[in-house]
């Protein structure tokens, strides 16, 4: 299952590095113009730290130029009762929002569709949980959002 969600995780940064108009159903994506990449990494933390959401770590992955990181985030009482249903879930947490500098000087960011998840271990989750996963989703969205000057 790591090697799975490892995958994942890869092929659609992979899908979004190379067509970054057409969006795979894997991935939920916004592009951020007129900001320089460390402060949207700087700005998405402060947005998500402001909704609950805990950013565990930053892991930069490529340091110069294009810029490649992603933030591990979780809401340990969402994270909590969703576990308590599914453990397995926990193979896939914290969630991870990548972050990278695209040719033109634009950031991308996005994570994984909550959409798509929920069609796959939606039968397995109970209404709640499925509710939890979309607040998270939508404040995660909102957080991105924030940073793009849209909310």
């Amino acid at each position: 299952m790591v090697r799975f969600v490892a995958f994942l995780l890869i092929f659609v940064a992979l899908v979004s590095a190379q067509e970054p108009k057409k969006r795979h159903p894997l991935q939920y994506e916004e592009i951020i113009e007129g900001l320089d990449f460390e402060d949207v990494k700087l700005l998405l933390k402060t947005a998500l730290d402001g909704r609950n959401m805990n950013v565990l770590g930053v892991v930069d992955v490529a340091k110069e130029k294009p810029r490649f990181s992603y933030m591990l985030v979780c809401n340990l009482s969402y994270a909590e009762k969703i576990f308590r249903e599914l453990p397995q879930l926990g193979v896939m947490a914290p969630c991870r929002i990548y972050i990278y500098e695209r040719e033109d000087g634009s950031v991308a960011v996005g994570f994984v569709n909550v959409e798509t998840l929920l069609k796959v271990f939606g039968k397995q989750l109970s209404e709640r949980a499925k509710e939890i996963f979309k607040k998270a989703d939508r404040e995660v969205k909102e957080a991105i959002k924030e940073v793009k000057g849209e909310l």
